[in-house]
């Protein structure tokens, strides 16, 4: 038995469990590099196991293809979202939309890198046809959450404005990735926290 195999047995199921789990990840961030920089078309799975510095076997082993890692890295970002919709609904009741803004930029803001990669990804035609169905339902997913927040809020437009608080939160979050030393996050979080205001009870 050689050092590598006796040091491999002697890992623990959650040694190796983490060790997964990290080289998942590093895959993952990998590919959105890729996706960013050379465009998703273009991007081939060859590519991102070099990024990651990993064999294309063993990047088989975790994702069985380069529109699956598009999909994982997607639904981590859905994640994030669903993360901001729990802190919102476990606020009071009369600071459930405040929360949700703040959360939002709070998450922008905790993991950066990654949505960074993500907005220079997701306006890709490519990238669009390769996620199909899943964005359209990720959309209507949060669409609907914010329609709920806006009626208990007293909106009397609670659909059309939950598209509209869509598209602020999500610029919001645009722009600051884009120039994250410049953009004035915490502000326009609070100039949209102040418009909220105005379709309240």
């Amino acid at each position: 038995m050689n050092k590598r195999s006796f040091y491999t047995m002697a890992r623990s199921p959650h040694q190796n469990e983490a060790l997964r789990g990290a080289t998942r990840e590093r895959i993952l961030a990998a590919a959105m590099a890729g996706f960013a920089d050379q465009g998703y078309a273009t991007t081939t799975v060859r590519d991102i196991a070099g990024r990651a510095q990993v064999a294309t076997g063993l990047l088989y082993q975790h994702f069985d293809s380069k529109e699956a890692l598009l999909i994982a890295a997607f639904e981590q970002s859905m994640a994030d979202v669903r993360g901001t919709f729990a802190m919102s609904i476990a606020a009071p009741s009369t600071d459930r939309l405040g929360t949700l803004v703040r959360a939002a930029a709070s998450t922008i803001r905790n993991h950066l890198p990654f949505w960074k990669l993500g907005y220079a990804s997701r306006h890709q035609p490519a990238v669009v046809m390769a996620l199909g169905s899943a964005l359209t339902e990720w959309t209507a997913e949060i669409v609907s959450v914010l329609t709920v927040l806006l009626r208990e809020a007293g909106s009397p437009a609670a659909e059309t404005d939950a598209l509209a608080l869509f598209a602020q939160i999500d610029g919001m979050c645009e722009h600051y990735a884009l120039a994250p030393d410049t953009y004035p996050l915490d502000e326009v979080a609070e100039r949209v926290i102040a418009g909220l205001t105005r379709i309240a009870k």
